[in-house]
C-alpha cells in the first residue's frame, strides 16, 4: 500500500503573533516590577494616612505629601496596563494558535484516513490527495434531465450520505474553531 502524504496547509497571517518572544520576556520583568513598584506606592501613602490619622501631619501636609505619590501611582498603573495587554495578546495569540495547530492536525489526520479508505471501495477520483470539496456550479449547468432518466442517481445516496457524514463531522470541527476563534477575537477586543 502506497504511503499517503498530505501537506500541512501553511499558518495564515491572522494567527501569527504579533508580540515576539523577547517581547513578552520584557513586557513580563517589567510587569513584575511595576507591581512592585505599585505595592512600594501604596505602602508609603498608606505610611502618609496613618501618620495623619495619629496626628503627626495634618491634612495641608497629608495633601502635599501624597501628591508626588498619586503621579506616580497613576503612571505605574498605566504602565501595568500596558504590559498586562502584552502579555494577555501574547496568551490569547497562543491560545489561537495552538488551536489551530490542533485543528489542522484532525483535519490532516481524518484526509489520511479518508485516503486510505477511498481506495478500497474504488470510487472515481479516489487517488486524490486533496480533500473533495462540494462544487455546485457544475451541477446547475448539468440539464436536469440526465439526472432523471440515468441509474446511477440510484448509486449516488449511498456515496453521497458516507461523504456527507464526513462532511458534516469536518463542519461541526470547523465550527468549533470559528466559534472559538470568534471568543477569542472578543476576549481580545475587550481586552
Amino acid at each position: 500500500m502506497a504511503t499517503i502524504k498530505i501537506e500541512p496547509f501553511p499558518i495564515p497571517d491572522t494567527i501569527r503573533k504579533t508580540v515576539t518572544d523577547a517581547d513578552i520576556g520584557r513586557a513580563r520583568n517589567r510587569l513584575r516590577v511595576a507591581n512592585l513598584e505599585r505595592d512600594i506606592i501604596g505602602d508609603a501613602l498608606t505610611k502618609i494616612y496613618e501618620a495623619e490619622a495619629k496626628g503627626t501631619i495634618n491634612e495641608t501636609e497629608k495633601n502635599q505629601m501624597i501628591q508626588p505619590y498619586k503621579s506616580d501611582l497613576k503612571r505605574v498603573d498605566a504602565e501595568i496596563d500596558t504590559h498586562k495587554r502584552t502579555v494577555d495578546l501574547y496568551e490569547l495569540e497562543a491560545a489561537k494558535e495552538d488551536l489551530f495547530k490542533r485543528f489542522q492536525e484532525t483535519f490532516l489526520d481524518i484526509q489520511v484516513r479518508i485516503e486510505k479508505i477511498k481506495p478500497s471501495l474504488n470510487l472515481p477520483g479516489s487517488t486524490e490527495t486533496k480533500p473533495a470539496e462540494p462544487n455546485p456550479a457544475p451541477a446547475k449547468t448539468e440539464p436536469t434531465e440526465l439526472t432523471e432518466q440515468n441509474t446511477p442517481p440510484k448509486e449516488k445516496p449511498p456515496r453521497e450520505k458516507a461523504r456527507n457524514k464526513a462532511e458534516e463531522k469536518i463542519e461541526t470541527i470547523r465550527e468549533e474553531v470559528l466559534k472559538a476563534m470568534e471568543r477569542l477575537e472578543q476576549i481580545e477586543t475587550e481586552g
